[in-house]
């Protein structure tokens, strides 16, 4: 399952932890990216294309981007006509080598093709 921004939910601890049910990725995820307010249990993710943000990591489930792309009604971010200038998902752009950029890219790159 590929989210919103481009990560490659197949390669995020709390998917994977929540799939397998291997806590200590979900402990892990906590370790890293939690505060004093967070425990492993608000790890568990599903993927970001729920609805039910029950069933999403708490972090993603109240993410910018995520809200953004479902507003707009678009199944990725790099498919809508703004991404290139969109201050939203700007922090999360690299310098165009990472995993989430390439995906980006080949989306944006899909996209453009299909709507000619």
């Amino acid at each position: 399952m590929i989210a919103y921004c481009g990560i490659n939910c197949d390669e995020c601890p709390s998917y994977k932890g929540t799939i397998t049910g291997d806590e200590t990725l979900l402990t892990k995820m906590n370790e890293e990216f939690g505060n004093e307010k967070t425990d492993a249990i608000d790890f568990v993710c599903l993927g970001c294309k729920y609805y039910d943000v029950k069933l999403i990591a708490t972090d993603c489930a109240h993410c910018a981007i995520r809200s953004c792309a479902n507003a707009k009604g678009k199944d990725f971010c790099a498919t809508c006509d703004e991404f290139e200038t969109c201050d939203t998902v700007k922090p999360y752009r690299g310098d165009g080598t990472s995993t989430r950029d390439k995906m980006n890219a080949f989306l944006r790159a899909k996209n453009i093709r299909a709507n000619g």
